[in-house]
Protein backbone atom coordinates (compact mmCIF):
# COMPACT_ATOMS: atom_id res chain seq x y z
CA UNK A 1 0.00 0.00 0.00
CA UNK A 2 1.19 3.61 -0.81
CA UNK A 3 0.97 6.73 1.34
CA UNK A 4 -1.72 8.36 -1.15
CA UNK A 5 -3.60 5.43 -1.21
CA UNK A 6 -3.88 5.09 2.85
CA UNK A 7 -4.84 8.62 2.67
CA UNK A 8 -7.24 8.06 0.20
CA UNK A 9 -9.49 5.32 1.86
CA UNK A 10 -9.01 7.25 5.00
CA UNK A 11 -10.76 10.22 3.34
CA UNK A 12 -13.23 7.93 2.00
CA UNK A 13 -14.48 6.21 5.13
CA UNK A 14 -18.28 5.97 5.70
CA UNK A 15 -18.79 7.81 9.13
CA UNK A 16 -19.77 4.88 10.99
CA UNK A 17 -16.51 3.65 10.18
CA UNK A 18 -14.92 6.96 11.64
CA UNK A 19 -15.04 6.32 15.31
CA UNK A 20 -14.17 3.13 17.65
CA UNK A 21 -11.25 1.18 18.06
CA UNK A 22 -8.92 -0.32 16.14
CA UNK A 23 -6.99 -3.72 16.57
CA UNK A 24 -3.84 -4.71 14.68
CA UNK A 25 -3.91 -8.39 13.11
CA UNK A 26 -1.03 -10.08 11.70
CA UNK A 27 -0.58 -13.38 10.49
CA UNK A 28 2.84 -15.08 10.56
CA UNK A 29 3.74 -17.80 7.80
CA UNK A 30 3.33 -20.44 9.84
CA UNK A 31 -0.61 -19.99 10.84
CA UNK A 32 0.03 -18.28 13.56
CA UNK A 33 -1.89 -14.74 14.33
CA UNK A 34 -1.01 -11.91 16.45
CA UNK A 35 -3.14 -9.32 17.36
CA UNK A 36 -2.81 -5.86 19.30
CA UNK A 37 -3.94 -2.08 20.02
CA UNK A 38 -0.74 -0.71 20.09
CA UNK A 39 -0.60 0.78 16.56
CA UNK A 40 1.25 3.37 15.35
CA UNK A 41 0.77 4.85 11.43
CA UNK A 42 4.76 6.47 11.12
CA UNK A 43 3.70 8.66 8.12
CA UNK A 44 7.33 9.96 8.12
CA UNK A 45 8.73 6.08 7.62
CA UNK A 46 6.17 4.87 5.63
CA UNK A 47 5.92 2.40 8.35
CA UNK A 48 2.32 0.77 10.61
CA UNK A 49 4.35 -0.59 13.84
CA UNK A 50 2.41 -3.09 15.67
CA UNK A 51 3.64 -4.05 19.01
CA UNK A 52 2.55 -7.14 20.65
CA UNK A 53 1.58 -6.71 24.70
CA UNK A 54 4.14 -7.98 26.98
CA UNK A 55 6.93 -6.12 24.50
CA UNK A 56 8.94 -3.73 26.12
CA UNK A 57 8.15 -1.54 23.18
CA UNK A 58 4.27 -1.99 23.34
CA UNK A 59 3.54 1.40 26.12
CA UNK A 60 6.14 3.32 24.31
CA UNK A 61 4.56 2.27 20.58
CA UNK A 62 1.05 3.69 22.07
CA UNK A 63 2.43 6.64 23.90
CA UNK A 64 4.72 7.38 20.68
CA UNK A 65 1.18 7.63 18.87
CA UNK A 66 -0.52 9.83 21.39
CA UNK A 67 2.32 11.90 21.10
CA UNK A 68 1.67 12.69 17.54
CA UNK A 69 -1.94 13.06 17.48
CA UNK A 70 -1.54 15.98 20.28
CA UNK A 71 0.97 17.59 17.36
CA UNK A 72 -1.31 17.49 14.37
CA UNK A 73 -4.10 18.95 17.00
CA UNK A 74 -1.36 22.00 17.72
CA UNK A 75 -1.09 22.60 14.10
Amino acid sequence: MKKEELIKLIQKLHSEDTTGDMVGVFHDRYGGITTTDSIRVDMDGGRILLAQEGTEYYKTNKKNWGTELKFIKKS
